[in-house]
């Protein structure tokens, strides 16, 4: 299972939202980067049982981001905050760019 940071941004939107199980082993293999077996041992289920909550709990992710789609806007938000950062062509306006971001990070992105 190749590990997605797509998948780790899905994770920081909505892990919320899963069950503490699936929160627990997908932190363990995407944030801790344990191996199936590591996450088998800890939880005391076999190797294919964790792949396979891994599995439904990515679908989860991606089934909430298409439903709700916090993350693709958080991401086309520092993609214009980038653009403008670079574009600034004056101190004043760097200075409220950064402002700017500096208010977008408090409130999560959102």
């Amino acid at each position: 299972m190749e590990k997605d940071f797509d998948i780790v941004l899905l994770l920081d939107t909505y892990g919320g939202l899963l069950t503490d199980k699936q929160q627990r082993i997908c932190d363990m293999y995407y944030n801790l980067d344990y191996s199936l077996a590591e996450i088998s041992q800890i939880e005391h289920t076999t190797r294919q049982a964790v792949r396979d909550g891994i599995g439904k709990a990515c679908q989860k992710l991606l089934g909430f981001e298409q439903r709700i789609g916090i993350s693709g806007m958080r991401q086309r938000s520092i993609a214009a905050i980038e653009q403008a950062r670079r574009d600034a062509n004056s101190p004043a306006l760097r200075q409220l760019t950064e402002k700017l971001f500096d208010i977008w990070e408090i409130n999560n992105g959102i």
